[in-house]
């Protein structure tokens, strides 16, 4: 018969090792720093126009940050004109660098909308935000590690 004293014992130290490791993850992506590089354009259909968004991590920790994904909302003067997700693990070796790429669709309806903006206003904002995507025993968390912003006149 187990001993139900060892039972919750040990169900204890599991769950405090899950959770360490869970908040070591939290710490690496929070002092992560990912930078745009650049963007490629990949193809143009009669749907939209497909992208590659080139960006660059540098983690300044003393462990490896591993991000489950990859997440960036583009919009152009206030308008959502896309987003791009990568859900597959990334590494960001401690005290360095990785390089990693995104693929983005935009629609000619979505940028229809934000064109006709940009011409009535005479000028047209970019901004992107990123979010680091990490998996934890309690579900996959987001956090906000990157924003670029463009203006054209």
């Amino acid at each position: 018969m187990i001993d139900m004293r060892k039972f919750l014992i040990g169900g204890i130290v599991i769950l405090l090792l899950t959770s360490c490791t869970a908040v070591r993850q939290v710490v690496a992506i929070k002092d992560l720093k990912i930078k745009f590089q650049n963007v490629e354009l990949a193809r143009i259909t009669l749907e939209g126009v497909d992208l590659n968004l080139n960006f660059k991590a540098h983690n300044p920790n003393r462990m490896n940050a591993i991000l489950s994904g990859f997440a960036v909302d583009i919009f152009a003067n206030n308008m959502k004109v896309g987003k791009a997700t990568l859900n597959k693990t990334l590494k960001v070796p401690a005290g360095g660098n990785a390089t990693f790429t995104i693929p983005l669709h935009l629609s000619w309806r979505e940028l229809s909308n934000s064109l006709s903006n940009a011409i009535r206003k005479k000028s047209v904002t970019f901004w992107a935000t990123g979010y680091a995507l990490i998996n934890t025993p309690l579900g996959k968390l987001r956090f906000k590690v990157a924003d670029y912003t463009r203006e054209f006149r």
